[in-house]
């Protein structure tokens, strides 16, 4: 009997966790807050919290990095492309993508918030791969 209660214990504790529909922690505790007109650089998986609209906008992944790595000698420069999550309370994500090189769009504007991407750390390096943990895009928001 003692190890049911301990187990019912157990999962009522552990579906008591505030987590929204779509796998992100919406207590705004976890998120730095939006500064409007700041570049910002946002880590893989991280978030930036906006209290007001309660929105968040979010760094998801990198989906290709073909940017010249440093040590080879290239006929252009490449691209990267960078997808980005928003979230607005209890709405379902939207998810958009931005490209580094400027003949690809590198901004967009959802529900008034325009996000900028200005660029994407680090840079390749001939022969190093980068993993998505440590890919950080440097992005400018601000309000239309």
């Amino acid at each position: 009997m003692k190890k049911i209660m301990i187990t019912a214990i157990f999962f009522a504790f552990l579906f008591s966790c505030q987590k929204d529909p779509y796998g992100l922690n919406t207590d705004p505790e976890n998120y730095d807050k939006l500064i409007l007109n700041n570049l910002v650089d946002l880590s893989w998986h991280d978030c930036l919290y906006e209290p007001q609209d309660q929105i968040l906008i979010c760094l998801d992944s990198v989906i290709g990095d073909s940017r010249c790595p440093i040590g080879v000698q290239c006929f252009w420069e490449g691209n990267a492309e960078v997808k980005f999550k928003y979230v607005k309370h209890d709405d379902q994500p939207v998810y958009f993508n931005l490209y580094t090189h400027l003949d690809f769009r590198n901004d967009t504007v959802i529900d008034g918030y325009k996000v900028t991407l200005k660029g994407l750390k680090p840079h390749p390096v001939y022969g190093r791969t980068i993993r998505q943990k440590d890919y950080k895009a440097e992005i400018l928001i601000q309000k239309e």
